[in-house]
């Protein structure tokens, strides 16, 4: 009898070194699959677009979207506030976010950066609200949570949470949840600076051609070449 409860003992201690053994097996397997993954490599340069999907016509009330750079090689982070229907006169191209895709490239042109990967995110009050309470912090706009990201930056257990942030972005982005870990990461650990695509005027233009009103923020061309100047350094 006592060698038959000895025997059910020592199996069912088997059992859970089994199955700790594993649950510590996965634990490591999901961050060394997000960590050696080719989004989350630090050679690649990333570039992220976050637009903010509440906008008004009137572009004097209209916040800024941000173009985020990731250089890992240099250590480094851009984070640059854009406006919408910012034009550059040089090129006849528009910034135009209702276009995140097409407006991501021009920015990337505009700006000599040639990124292996890119990403934009459609945010508005609640998928904002939902993104910084997934990771516990305690931010009103994207300046406060870069400013709070970058002390924080990827925690260990934020990789089993990825996932399910990015689904609940969905189908407002592109992202992946490598490339939200590369974010998270490169805030923490590298150099963050907050720069500007900086336009001729505050107010935007009204332009009439042919019976139509545009209204444009023309990019200042010195300021933009500068600003290059800042990011290859």
């Amino acid at each position: 009898m006592r060698r038959r409860r000895k025997s059910h003992l020592g199996l069912w201690i088997s059992l859970i070194v089994i199955g700790i053994v594993i649950a510590f097996g996965l634990f490591f397997w999901k961050i060394y699959s997000v960590k050696n993954s080719p989004e989350f490599n630090p050679s690649s340069i990333s570039v992220y677009f976050l637009i903010n999907a509440n906008e008004e016509a009137n572009l004097e009330t209209q916040e800024s979207g941000y173009f985020i750079i990731v250089e890992g090689s240099e250590r480094s982070v851009y984070v640059i506030r854009v406006k919408n229907h910012s034009y550059n006169s040089e090129t006849k191209q528009e910034i135009d976010f209702e276009n995140p895709k097409l407006s991501e490239s021009l920015l990337a042109d505009m700006l000599g950066v040639k990124p292996i990967y890119d990403y934009y995110v459609i945010y508005n009050k609640n998928s904002f609200n939902n993104f910084v309470s997934s990771f516990g912090v305690n931010a009103n706009n994207f300046e406060d949570l870069f400013n709070q990201l970058a002390q924080r930056g990827l925690k260990i257990f934020d990789y089993f949470r990825l996932a399910g942030v990015v689904k609940k972005l969905r189908p407002d982005t592109t992202l992946t949840s490598e490339g939200l870990a590369k974010l998270l990461y490169s805030f923490g650990t590298y150099s963050v600076r907050m720069l500007d695509l900086t336009t001729m005027t505050e107010k935007p233009l009204k332009i009439t051609v042919l019976n139509k009103t545009f209204e444009r923020l023309y990019i200042d061309l010195d300021k933009l070449n500068q600003l290059k100047e800042e990011i290859r350094r």
